[in-house]
């Protein structure tokens, strides 16, 4: 099949990689020097936990056109991104299914925008890569199982594009997991992952300083229970259910794995390296956490005590951003 992956990081890479590797017709859509890497030496991908490197030689570009043909496009880009690719979306009049990969918060203004903007009134769903990583000297150094997870569904329920997504990931290593609604899954995966984001801020992204701090860890433990809380709270579905269930009735390993994780290069490549890089999309879905919190009007002393780090990362490091002393943003 003909595939374009819109979106050339770490992500983007390793799925342009697997659809490549089991014979489909793949693209990727690159820019800058992101597109120059690519384009004079290929796909390089350094696959961490299996100790290898691979390079593939697939096609490049720079732009989605308006008349251009995919059978699927995957965009996968950073949440605070996908706003300004929108209009090229709807410009185009040819591709008949958009998903979205990536911390999509705000799924249902994307889905909106893209039905009410296009002409040819493309489906739109969602999906999420469980891969991490990060880019270094013209490679990408992906973490990843060796069948990695990849969670998909649309926002009603609907499973109409069941048969194309399993004619594509058919024979590839992916593990596919479909949803009734992404919304509840982005919403339980963004109050998982920012008590860990706010870990990395705490010891200014080198979680090894943190790894014996038994009271930041349990704080961890504690600030994903309180999301959990929320999520209720507002009426969302936890997705999956089982995450918080084993968070629960099995804290002493959930200590213990994050314990184990801080302590390690795997912390360093699938969390803090991330954050890093990519400290404008946390802030992002700091927003997003901040303001469930506040509509949920539940206490959570976790969260509003760990993000304080996020805030302090940010002032140290990037002057030219500016956040209020409270703990709130402009």
């Amino acid at each position: 099949m003909k595939i374009l992956i819109y979106g050339a990081g770490v992500l983007g890479s390793y799925a342009a990689y697997e659809l490549n590797r089991v014979g489909h017709e793949v693209t990727i859509l690159a820019r800058g020097g992101r597109y120059k890497e690519i384009k004079e030496k290929g796909l390089v991908i350094s696959h961490w936990l299996q100790r290898k490197i691979t390079v593939d030689k697939i096609k490049v570009v720079k732009e989605l056109l308006p008349n251009d043909y995919y059978d699927v496009t995957f965009i996968v880009m950073q949440a605070l991104q996908v706003e300004a690719v929108l209009p090229v979306i709807s410009e185009n009049i040819s591709c008949p299914l958009f998903v979205f990969v990536g911390n999509e918060d705000k799924a249902k203004e994307i889905s909106d925008k893209v039905k009410n903007t296009s002409e040819s009134k493309p489906r739109v769903i969602f999906g999420f890569f469980s891969i991490g990583g990060r880019r270094e000297g013209g490679k990408v150094i992906s973490v990843h199982t060796k069948h990695p997870d990849f969670d998909i569904g649309d926002l009603e329920g609907k499973d109409d594009y069941k048969p194309i997504i399993e004619k594509i990931f058919k024979k590839s290593r992916f593990k596919i997991h479909y949803h009734m609604n992404m919304e509840d899954f982005f919403k339980t995966h963004i109050v998982f992952i920012m008590p860990l984001a706010y870990l990395a801020y705490m010891s200014n992204c080198d979680l090894r300083e943190v790894s014996k701090n038994r009271q930041a860890l349990n704080a961890v433990i504690d600030a994903i229970i309180e999301g959990c809380d929320v999520l209720v709270k507002l009426g969302y579905k936890i997705d999956p259910e089982r995450s918080i269930n084993f968070v629960k009735k099995h804290r002493s390993l959930v200590y213990l794995g994050l314990k184990i994780c801080a302590a390690t290069p795997l912390g360093r490549l699938a969390i803090s390296d991330h954050c890093k890089s990519a400290w404008r999309e946390m802030e992002y879905l700091d927003k997003a956490l901040l303001e469930l919190t506040k509509k949920s009007n539940l206490i959570t002393p976790n969260i509003n005590k760990l993000r304080k780090h996020l805030i302090n990362y940010i002032n140290k490091n990037n002057n030219d951003y500016i956040v209020k002393r409270e703990g709130t943003y402009k």
